[in-house]
């Protein structure tokens, strides 16, 4: 048995995807013990809400977890013990395999080692990705879910025999239920993936419904087993117990339109939307200032709260759709930035810092641009056959593309907050389309020269 093993590393050792995937390993792993001995974890007001709800979860219970954020990064901090330094250095090491995962998504797409290099270690180049390891937030978590969940559906569209292609959509399953079980606006991604399961790969129909059956029993155990918790504990439907609180980012703007039964409600929240606006101009996040008056002046509870303003809302959008479509344009907009977030005080060498900022600076303005290649390509492959088939723009890239644009439009329509932070999980797949499209035509010019 080892003098095959033996054999076998023989013959994969000196191929160019070894190679070539081994240099970038070695690099991912330099540059993350700089980070180690130079940068330090970021927290934020977020975090201690995550590390408050990883207490219960540490001692394997739900109980006295308040549904205010879904599970799974207080479960990453669980893991870690409750220690922000733990919690740094498994987002480290989650980094490092988002890294290879897209070294082998490009490589198994295209069969270009180099391709799949540049691709890999663009996630180790643009700040907006590597620095966020050290935010103690839940970007790096998502990302690492949403490349694992491309990465199996490559799997899934690369396999032929049905045993194999089972368990691929197993795995499919069970992967496209995680990032929503860390950022609730992943939720859809397991419905996004139905008619694909449907329509890739070979046999009749009894065979498709069979493998739709094995895709959707993760989803409904995972998360349709979270919503029933949510909503037998707190009597809400949905992934966590904020939905009334979001919508208020789009509401807010124009809560002077609630009647005058609910005027302490309404009259409570505007006195902090306008503080907050002649402070900063916008009312992004009065909300989460604005709780304990507007609970105190209503008399409800924190959920009760939550379900009225989910009520409210509702009926402020079918009141006035224009005002709320047009914050919902604006939060879509917002959502391509590619900002940075990261501390310059937490860098500990004067000699990196300039570099940093530098790398920074390039990093989001290459980010934006390719965003914005990224939306043009998209509409080609809608609008032209014959230059969707010239870019290469086939199932894989049409998967990402559509899984991107999808998730652009669900965050805006349930929050107008952050919106530029939530593009940071799915960044590397707006590279991968637009890297792969423009390498899959510049190689189909050459073959079209060619003949």
């Amino acid at each position: 048995m080892l003098h095959k093993l033996g054999v076998r590393l023989r013959t994969f050792a000196p191929s160019r995807a070894f190679r070539w995937g081994g240099a970038l390993l070695l690099f991912g792993l330099l540059q993350r013990l700089v980070l180690l001995l130079f940068y330090q974890p970021i927290s934020y007001a977020d975090t201690n809400a995550y590390m408050r709800m990883a207490v219960p979860l540490s001692k394997l219970t739900l109980k006295g977890y308040d549904g205010t954020r879904v599970p799974g990064y207080p479960a990453l901090l669980a893991v870690a013990g409750l220690n922000e330094q733990t919690a740094w250095i498994l987002q480290l090491v989650l980094g490092l395999i988002i890294s290879m995962l897209l070294f082998w998504i490009v490589f198994r797409t295209t069969d270009s080692p180099a391709l799949a290099v540049l691709v890999g270690g663009l996630y180790d180049l643009i700040p907006g990705q590597f620095l966020f390891e050290s935010n103690l937030l839940s970007e790096t978590l998502t990302t690492f879910f949403v490349v694992l969940c491309f990465t199996s559906f490559v799997a899934f569209g690369c396999v032929k025999s049905s045993p194999k292609q089972y368990f691929a959509t197993l795995i499919l399953g069970i992967t496209a239920c995680l990032p929503g079980m860390v950022r609730p606006y992943f939720f859809p991604v397991t419905l996004f993936f139905l008619p694909l399961i449907w329509f890739v790969g070979e046999g009749n129909w009894r065979k498709r419904l069979l493998r739709i059956a094995i895709y959707s029993i993760p989803p409904l155990i995972i998360q349709g087993g979270w919503l029933l918790w949510i909503r037998d504990t707190y009597h809400m439907t949905s992934p966590t117990v904020m939905s009334g609180y979001s919508l208020v980012q789009h509401t807010g703007e124009y809560f002077e339109f609630l009647p005058d039964d609910v005027a302490e409600i309404r009259d409570t929240y505007i006195q902090f939307r306008d503080a907050q606006i002649a402070e900063r101009g916008v009312q992004t996040n009065a909300i989460w200032e604005a709780i304990p008056a507007m609970s105190e002046a209503s008399g409800l509870g924190f959920y009760d709260l939550s379900r009225e303003l989910h009520r409210l809302s509702i009926d402020l959008i079918r009141a006035h759709p224009g005002r709320y479509l047009a914050n919902v344009v604006e939060g879509w907009i917002n959502f391509w930035k590619a900002p940075v977030y990261w501390d310059a005080e937490a860098l500990q060498s004067s000699l990196l810092l300039p570099i940093v900022k530098v790398l920074i600076w390039v990093g989001r303005g290459f980010s934006v641009l390719v965003n914005l290649v990224f939306l043009l390509l998209s509409l080609i492959a809608i609008l032209s056959k014959r230059l969707r088939q010239r870019i290469g723009f086939d199932l894989f890239s049409g998967t990402a593309a559509g899984f991107i644009i999808m998730i652009s439009i669900v965050q805006t329509l349930v929050d107008h907050g952050d919106n530029p932070r939530f593009l940071v999980p799915l960044q590397m797949l707006v590279f991968y389309v637009v890297i792969r499209s423009f390498w899959m035509g510049f190689r189909n010019r050459k073959v079209m020269e060619a003949t």
